[in-house]
């Protein structure tokens, strides 16, 4: 019991994923399509990366249950932020509600930590699991589509001639000291 409780510890993250693959390139060599459990040690990492994909399984939920459980997890990060800076702390990562990025975290979080946990979950023990990756997509598509998209650089002190680009050169240095850089061009 307390191993798989243990699963659900994040540190313990590429450990698990790396079992699982190793455990899917043994299914490829022997042929098989399933997974022989031979030892008490493989039923254990089975088990524990059930319990981990569980853990894990938000993103592969209906996107409104995921939506609400992504709020209900930022609300919680949130409350801990707050303390947090009560106590003079430092932020934990995701803790600070006035720099929020739940967007972009939700869409690293399936494409480096989840996808590939499911990806070979699916792969090792139910490979017909195509619907819970599509879905995981679904959702990260969701989220990604909810990115502000940061707008293009501003072109108002270029013009193109039959030369090329010629450049405002006082607004361009203007521009370049505001940001504390220095900068300078001699004809």
């Amino acid at each position: 019991v307390i191993d798989m409780v243990l699963a659900t510890d994040m540190s313990k993250h590429m450990s698990l994923l790396a079992n699982l693959k190793t455990m899917v390139e043994t299914k490829k060599v022997k042929g098989t399509e399933v997974f022989q459990m031979d030892n008490y040690s493989d039923k254990i990492k089975i088990l524990q990366s059930m319990v981990h994909c569980c853990d894990l399984s938000n993103p592969t939920k209906p996107q409104e249950q995921y939506v609400q459980w992504v709020d209900r997890l930022m609300e919680e990060f949130w409350a801990q932020g707050d303390r947090e800076r009560e106590l003079g702390l430092d932020m934990s990562p995701m803790c600070d509600r006035a720099n929020a990025t739940i967007e972009k975290s939700q869409v690293g979080f399936i494409d480096y930590v989840v996808h590939p946990l499911w990806e070979t979950w699916a792969e090792l023990v139910f490979p017909d699991a195509q619907d819970i990756l599509a879905l995981l997509e679904k959702n990260r598509s969701y989220y990604d589509m909810l990115i502000p998209k940061t707008p293009p650089p501003s072109t108002e002190h270029i013009e193109e001639s039959e030369e090329g680009l010629v450049f405002d050169v006082d607004d361009l240095n203007t521009n370049i000291s505001k940001k504390g850089r220095s900068f300078s061009v001699d004809f």
